[in-house]
């Protein structure tokens, strides 16, 4: 592929002619009624922003968390809904987690140095961004095609950054080329990360935190009159990437995928559309070096799907939206036998999922309407029909020997004597509207009812679930390879589980300097109320074995009400602007969520309430900056989960960076800068780097100097 849009970029260059403007259609979602955070990334990489992990980029918004998962693997939680209830769309492709454990989510597929915009929809989710999530939603637009102004003239640019940070010796490359005419534009977008084990705060090594990965992708777009046709090809290549709080590692995740859209106009009628397929061939395994064990699992994943969306000014105060969008996917999930002996993992093919099918169609239709110079709203319904197979299954033995998965062959038996196919019928409605008091007040209300159909792995993962045998010890493995939230506890699916509905009520009030912009503050409270919410209940546990497997609990999926709430308050200002000092702006942002379930106790992964508060200043080819962030104790925990109690913490980034050229920058960041030792609140707990007798919570990394140099052409 590298190597296709390499020629593809020569032959366009023997055109070559002076640079000329950029010129682009694009067709962008409206915003105006939507709690919405936009991130550009700076069109220069920084040594904060250069990285695989694109979550990243969303650390500093408001009302978003990260779990930590992996090295690039980042999930992020938005109002304390993580994972699948979070809509991630990218460039109108929506990406399935293609594994058990969940290492290869949406975001892990596009690196910063890729990303153009991130829409960042916390809450509240306008019909026309999407369905099938009872969250906010993350909507990440990659670089956009350009085009030469005029014909027979040809532009033609490229940057290359390459970066390092000393705390697991982190280091990698980006490349962006394209050339183009007035009608065709050639792209190659190239990225490369390689990083060791991290070290806490502490100096110690924190085993299983390294990975290795490359993306490549290539687009050819072509211009018309009214809009623009591109094709993007991209592939991804994980060599390794380990992740400490699971029992596995991934060894190889290979995925392609094309994209086909459509951004333009018939008449008054926008149009934006695609076509999109992607097949992932994904293993997890030990890494040798990290832990010791074999046991290979195995994920093949198809999706493919369609989405159109169009955009009609009716009138000067009134547009209408509407659409459909549709979503194919096949998975298939096994674990080849580790032995030919009967007693253990084998000597048969473990199929956890065989056929596993997930296909959504959704339609939706939406009204933004401009009542007067003060009040506007926006109003959408939606229908989306979800449809769910899978076929028979088979443990590693048919017999039941004590083992570790001694009661397979009944739990297969049971589950396969089950009807499998299932279709809910979900229905979402959204109403916002904003009034603008003054000049320097705004206010925004809105509610929504939001609907989430069950994954594949929450309804059909089957073992441990149907025989009612659970005595094992030291753990029921097959059960513990079901698990995306890095609690070290075993799950099994439910066929009887409903989708969640989600009602939630949220506000927002703002104050700003209407006049020159110097200044703002924005409070946003919210509450959800979410009805057959899929949660856990406990249908055993682990006696443990002295060392390791103590305090695990063995679960199963299962619908219960819950409700969350809680409040975001962000800030900035100009501290000052003049020629002797240049520019200083302060930036704050602070947080609190809690959720319960209805019946009582906490919910998994609820971050505790933290704040964030960055001094930038820019003069003239320097810019610096200073970040300071404290989060409390958690103390609120799930304990059906044995999730761990955190303690609170502090710390505190540097910044700075050089323009020395008009083509090249330089950049310096340290991370954590008093080399503070704590444990992440959304890390889960640590399987690998365990003390005797218990796990611990995953620690956070320790003092880093961070570099990158990028050069332009």
């Amino acid at each position: 592929m590298k190597s296709v849009a390499l020629l593809s970029l020569a032959a366009i260059s023997a055109l070559a002619s002076e640079p000329l403007a950029i010129q682009k259609i694009t067709v962008e979602a409206d915003t105006s009624q939507q709690e919405v955070s936009r991130i550009i990334p700076a069109a220069t990489p920084t040594a904060k922003t250069m990285t695989g992990d694109s979550a990243a980029l969303l650390a500093d918004v408001p009302g978003v968390s990260l779990y930590s998962n992996g090295g690039f693997a980042s999930l992020p939680a938005i109002h304390g809904m993580a994972d699948d209830r979070v809509k991630i769309d990218i460039d109108g492709m929506q990406i399935t987690s293609a594994c058990p454990n969940h290492m290869n989510p949406a975001l892990s597929y596009i690196d910063t140095s890729k990303v153009a915009v991130m829409d960042v929809i916390a809450g509240i989710t306008p019909v026309s961004e999407g369905g099938d999530s009872i969250g906010g939603s993350v909507i990440v637009k990659s670089k956009e095609p350009v085009f030469a102004k005029n014909r027979g003239e040809v532009i033609i640019n490229a940057d290359v950054t390459g970066f390092y940070r000393s705390n697991s010796a982190a280091r990698g490359a980006s490349l962006n080329a394209s050339a183009a005419n007035d009608k065709i534009s050639v792209t190659y977008a190239g990225f490369a990360e390689k990083a060791a084990n991290y070290k806490d705060g502490n100096g110690k090594i924190v085993k299983a935190t390294l990975h290795q990965m490359q993306n490549n992708t290539a687009t050819l777009a072509y211009k018309l009159d009214e809009g623009i046709v591109s094709l993007k090809l991209g592939k991804q290549n994980v060599d390794f990437e380990g992740f400490p709080n699971q029992y596995m590692d991934m060894l190889g995740n290979e995925s392609t995928y094309g994209n086909l859209s459509y951004k333009g106009r018939i008449g008054k009628l926008l149009l934006d559309a695609n076509i999109f397929r992607q097949n992932t061939d994904h293993y997890m395994n030990k890494i040798s070096t990290e832990r010791p064990g074999n046991m290979p699992m195995y994920t093949q994943a198809q999706e493919s799907g369609a989405n159109i969306k169009a955009t009609l000014p009716y009138s000067s105060t009134q547009t209408f939206k509407f659409g459909a969008d549709y979503d194919r996917y096949r998975l298939n999930d096994w674990w080849p036998p580790v032995t030919t002996t009967v007693g253990g993992m084998g000597p048969n093919t473990f199929w956890n999922l065989n056929d596993g099918q997930r296909d959504r169609l959704g339609i939706f239709a939406e009204s933004v309407s401009q009542w007067s110079e003060k009040l506007s709203s926006t109003i959408g319904i939606r229908t989306d029909r979800v449809s769910m197979n899978t076929g028979s299954v088979t443990g590693y033995n048919t017999v039941t020997p004590p083992n570790m998965m001694s009661n397979d062959p009944v739990d297969a038996n049971a589950f396969n004597a089950l009807d499998h196919k299932k279709q809910d019928n979900n229905y979402d409605f959204t109403a916002m509207t904003k009034y603008e008091y003054s000049d320097s007040n705004d206010f925004e209300l809105g509610f929504a009812r939001k609907t989430r159909s069950p994954n594949l792995y929450e309804r059909y993962s089957w073992a441990g679930g149907y025989g009612g045998n659970l005595n094992v010890a030291p753990i029921r493995m097959d059960m513990a390879m079901i698990n995306w939230f890095g609690d070290a506890n075993g799950y099994v699916g439910n066929l009887n589980l409903k989708p969640e509905v989600a009602n939630t009520i949220s506000a927002t009030a703002s104050w700003h300097d209407g006049a020159s912009g110097s200044w703002g503050v924005k409070i946003t409270p919210y509450y959800t109320k979410v009805q057959n919410y899929i949660d856990v209940k406990k249908i055993g546990s682990v006696a443990g074995d002295g060392t390791k497997f103590t305090n695990i609990q063995l679960l199963q999926f299962e619908n219960h009400d819950a409700h969350l709430f809680g409040a975001d308050l962000s800030g900035f200002a100009t501290l000052w602007d003049n020629s002797e000092n240049g520019v200083g702006t302060l930036k704050s942002v602070i947080g609190y969520t809690r959720g319960f379930r209805d019946d009582g106790g906490s919910l998994y992964h609820m971050m505790p309430f933290h704040a964030k508060v960055s001094l930038n200043r820019l003069s003239g080819a320097w810019s610096n900056g200073i970040d300071a962030q404290a989060v409390m104790a958690k103390d609120s925990v799930d304990t059906v989960r044995s999730e761990p109690k955190t303690p609170g913490y502090a710390l505190v980034d540097l910044r700075t960076g050089y323009q020395i050229s008009k083509n090249i920058k330089f950049d310096v960041a340290v991370t954590n800068l008093f080399n503070k030792a704590y444990a992440l609140p959304l890390g889960g707990v640590d399987v690998v780097n365990y003390s005797a007798g218990s796990y611990t919570p995953m620690q956070g990394m320790g003092r880093s100097f961070n570099t990158a140099l990028n050069m332009k052409f």
